[in-house]
């Protein structure tokens, strides 16, 4: 019997939750615009309602990103996830309109299920940027503090330019080279400040794009190129296990004794991977750490082992840094939270009680009901 106060929701329907209130707060932002509040409000407030208008749509494409992070079982993004939805709620109510109900109503039952998820998400995430990166992220900023103040500076010297949202407006179009030309100069100082900002918007977008995104790109199409140069027809070639528990010490044993695949695993306990057979490289590092998926460069692997049950959220490590085919070990209410986060998800105990009672009923073939037992999820 189903017992509402004992359910927990599983990390998938909180990734599509927030997904839901995403959408939801979009679609009310852009009708927000096209009709009249229910209830028209009147100084201060008309203007944080005016405001609600179009920064709930805001809301709904930056919950969209914080629901691509929750997919990876990113920490991080589950956090602002939750500080997005209690946004979008407070949207809801600030509208004063009767088609922001369903985002109020959502976006209550989203806080629950987030608060019954936290312990799904708990993939840390670290920011190393190289001294070339910090220092076009700095640029980036520096040329948009400096387009603002000068412009709110110099408003004297532009027609329509009085307020710093105004000079924000006129910053983000000259530095991105749109120009609607509302905003325009009418002094020769402004008109020079006009075209420094057309010469540095530009130019540093350009090289903090090329310094940020090219490393991950390089880096992307050499584990591709490895991939190709590694790659037999017949066999894998190379194994990486995340995670060691009894179940994958003994699949790595097994692994090891193929000479054709080299086996590497990665585990935080050094007495475990010291016990490990010779041919077998270690490891030591949290599995779901990036120092430790960079040292074991998954990227090379043709298959990933992974103890799902012990890290449910190496599935969504793997499946976001790898192409190679993804196995879980994982049992109990573990198991079902895998699909299509993993290519195959093996639930030991079910592989067991089916070759038991293949056993127990005199069938043959016990082997084989206990393979087509052991895939629950097979992608």
């Amino acid at each position: 019997m189903f017992d509402p106060l004992s359910y927990r929701p599983t990390g998938r329907v909180a990734v599509r939750i927030v997904a839901a209130i995403a959408l939801v707060s979009v679609a009310t932002g852009i009708l927000s615009i096209l009709t009249d509040p229910t209830l028209e409000a009147a100084g201060p407030l008309a203007d944080l309602q005016a405001t609600a208008e179009f920064s709930g749509t805001v809301v709904g494409f930056a919950l969209l990103v914080a629901a691509w992070g929750m997919r990876r079982g990113y920490r991080i993004a589950y956090l602002t996830a939750g500080a997005l939805v209690l946004l979008a709620a407070a949207h809801g109510v600030v509208q004063l309109r009767l088609l922001s109900v369903p985002l109020i109503v959502l976006s209550i039952g989203g806080l629950a299920v987030l608060a019954l998820t936290s312990t799904r998400f708990t993939r840390s995430s670290r920011l190393d940027l190289s001294p070339t990166q910090f220092g076009s992220f700095v640029a980036i900023v520096g040329v948009f503090c400096y387009g603002v103040a000068g412009a709110y500076t110099l408003r004297n010297g532009f027609a329509e330019l009085e307020t710093v949202v105004d000079a924000v407006y006129f910053t983000l179009a000259t530095a991105s080279t749109v120009g609607y030309g509302d905003i325009h100069p009418t002094t020769e100082a402004a008109r020079l400040f006009a075209v420094s900002l057309l010469l540095l918007g530009p130019t540093t977008v350009a090289v903090a794009v090329g310094s940020l995104f090219g490393p991950a790109i390089e880096t992307r199409l050499a584990r591709t190129g490895r991939r190709v140069t590694n790659h037999h027809p017949s066999d894998t070639d190379r194994v990486a296990v995340l995670g060691l528990d009894e179940i994958t010490v003994a699949a790595v044993e097994r692994l090891a004794d193929r000479t054709a695949v080299t086996v590497t695993v990665a585990a935080s306990d050094e007495k475990r991977l010291q016990g490990l057979p010779d041919s077998v490289e270690g490891v030591v590092g949290e599995p779901t750490a990036d120092e430790t998926l960079e040292r074991v460069d998954l990227g090379a692997c043709d298959a990933v082992v992974l103890a799902a049950s012990e890290e449910p959220a190496l599935a969504s490590v793997a499946r976001a840094t790898t192409d190679a085919r993804v196995i879980a070990i994982a049992g109990g209410s573990t198991a079902p939270d895998l699909e299509g986060r993993a290519d195959a998800v093996i639930d030991p105990l079910a592989v067991a009680a089916d070759a038991t009672t293949a056993a127990t009923l005199g069938e043959s073939d016990a082997a084989a009901q206990s393979s087509a037992s052991a895939a629950s999820h097979s992608g």
